[in-house]
């Protein structure tokens, strides 16, 4: 009786174990896709667009590497907005319609409405 008790003991604190590590994990990786769009906004917003295309792919390969789409389509947003910014529309409108797409597979309407309007600012400038 005294085995089954002390075997149960360490199947619970192993699964134990495993349950805090993969939550790290996915905190660690949570905190470095935020770090990267973090440091890609603040590059934008200081005019350092290279910079910002730099962090903005670098947080798209991870996420594409964890499966995170919830992130890759601000990220796929932002570098549309940054294509804007740069005056590269036709790479402007790719990256915000392929943000449009997903956002429609995930049902968020207002994530396409933002889209939306930055690809009509966008036509606006063609014209």
């Amino acid at each position: 009786m005294d085995v089954i008790t002390i075997l149960g003991a360490v199947i619970l604190a192993y699964g134990g174990m495993l349950v805090v590590y993969y939550r790290s994990r996915s905190t660690e990786r949570k905190e470095k896709t935020s770090d990267l769009m973090l440091n890609g906004i603040k590059s934008m917003r200081r005019g350092n667009l290279d910079k910002a295309l730099i962090y903005f792919n670098g947080a798209y390969e991870y996420c594409m590497k964890n499966d995170n789409m919830e992130n890759n389509v601000e990220i796929l947003y932002y570098i549309g907005l940054i294509y804007k910014e740069k005056g590269d529309i036709e790479n402007a409108i790719q990256y915000l319609k392929a943000a449009n797409e997903i956002y429609f597979q995930l049902n968020d309407t207002e994530g396409a409405k933002k889209v939306k309007a930055a690809i009509i600012s966008i036509r606006g400038l063609e014209n």
